[in-house]
């Protein structure tokens, strides 16, 4: 009889962090986690989470490439799948004990799981606790990293001119971005140079063929969870189809008047990829985190 799945201590837990559990789907750790029962709550919500790539190149290695990773079109060179047992984390080491648990006050390793419901596909918000933000995720979407606010489409499909790698149909990252403005001209103009980096990084030749030549659908002035921003939308035409939205929004940090963030997103244009209105969906779910709590409820700023 293998172990039921349930929530259970997390297995090398840090120890100045709060208690925390992991789901064990019955076969393998899952990505799941939350606070331990019976333990308070940080100031704001506790910890963060991560950030997604929507359809850029997901080799998410470190930051920059995690914003990369954000157009929709992208490369997904990510390990395993949690869900498939494909994740780092051993399970339990006999068939008829719990998963093993190393976390701060555990008394019983082989405690059983609490009779709970199994914990929603994916978190509400996908956190970067250094920016003190978050990205609402999508209906049919995930988190596509663990320490920045970065989210993927969960759609797959073989990559046009890569047969050996796989792109999802959207993406979308937040990520912090050189240039200060003073002016609505310099702003737009800071936000044209980040659409198209987002562009040629979310489509590039290796996986689409290239951008053979784009039309700018959107263009203007918007608010980004309180604050001031711009935003410039393309369509775009590649070499090898399907051809695409990318989208860049740049604005001021709610969390730092001195800190400048951009919001790179991107969707195909395919009968099985999400419509062009998850761009606005993901702008309007930008929210001011702190140092909140992975799972906890989002803060509306």
């Amino acid at each position: 009889m293998t172990t039921p799945p349930g929530w259970y201590p997390e297995p090398g837990q840090t120890p100045q962090y709060p208690p925390r559990e992991r789901w064990w789907d019955g076969h393998a750790w899952t990505a799941q986690t939350r606070q331990a029962a019976g333990t308070p709550l940080a100031p704001g919500g506790g910890r963060s989470g991560r950030r997604p790539l929507i359809g850029l190149v997901a080799g998410i290695a470190g930051a920059v490439v995690l914003a990369a990773a954000l157009a929709v079109g992208s490369v997904l060179l990510l390990g395993g799948d949690p869900d498939k047992g494909g994740g780092t984390e051993a399970g339990p080491g006999a068939p008829s004990e719990a998963p093993e648990g190393t976390g701060p006050g555990e008394e019983d390793e082989t405690t059983p799981p609490r009779e709970d419901e199994p914990p929603s596909k994916v978190p509400k918000v996908a956190r970067d606790p250094l920016l003190g933000v978050g990205l609402t995720v999508p209906e049919g979407w995930e988190r596509a990293s663990d320490s920045h606010a970065a989210v993927s489409s969960e759609q797959a499909y073989e990559c046009p001119a890569s047969h050996k790698e796989e792109c999802v149909r959207g993406g979308g990252v937040l990520q912090s971005t050189n240039g200060a403005w003073s002016d609505k001209e310099t702003l737009k103009k800071l936000t044209e140079a980040q659409v198209a980096e987002n562009a040629e990084t979310s489509y590039p030749k290796k996986s689409y063929g290239g951008v053979t030549g784009h039309q700018v659908v959107e263009s203007g002035s918007v608010t980004v969870a309180g604050e001031p921003g711009y935003r410039v939308r393309w369509r775009v035409a590649n070499k090898l189809k399907p051809d695409a939205y990318v989208e860049a929004v740049v604005f001021r940090s709610p969390e730092s008047s001195e800190r400048t963030l951009a919001l790179l997103s991107s969707v195909d244009i395919a009968e099985d990829a999400p419509g062009a209105s998850v761009l606005d969906e993901l702008r309007k779910g930008v929210v001011g985190t702190g140092d909140g709590e992975e799972e906890g409820p989002r803060e509306s700023v």
